[in-house]
């Protein structure tokens, strides 16, 4: 059986490097189609303010990464979705960055759904 090579860090993972990737997260799922393929996760929060805060951190996380997500905010929930726009569709950038967004602090206190 033939391996994929190494992906760069952006560049469009394939079929199997995506779902391997996908297997090394916790809540994260496959969403949309196509050249709209994303990674996402919803992080629920007890209150707003909570919530707030959540989505500032993932906000300064991105900045600092380069690597921005969409952040659907809500009263009790923040939807964070990933994909690298430049290459089409999912790269290890996505990966890394859900990964990053799960390490953080205020992604521990979140109940997933």
């Amino acid at each position: 059986m033939k391996k994929d090579p190494p992906a760069h860090k952006h560049q469009a993972l394939t079929a199997p490097q995506v779902i391997a990737n996908l297997a090394r997260l916790t809540g994260w799922k496959l969403s949309g189609n196509g050249p709209d393929l994303v990674i996402e996760k919803t992080y629920r929060f007890a209150d707003y303010p909570q919530t707030m805060a959540f989505a500032n951190a993932v906000a300064w996380l991105a900045q600092a990464n380069n690597h921005h997500p969409v952040l659907q905010v809500h009263y009790g929930h923040c939807v964070v979705q990933f994909q690298t726009h430049d290459v089409g569709g999912l790269s290890l950038a996505d990966f890394d960055n859900a990964a990053a967004v799960d390490a953080l602090p205020q992604a521990g206190a979140a109940a997933s759904a």
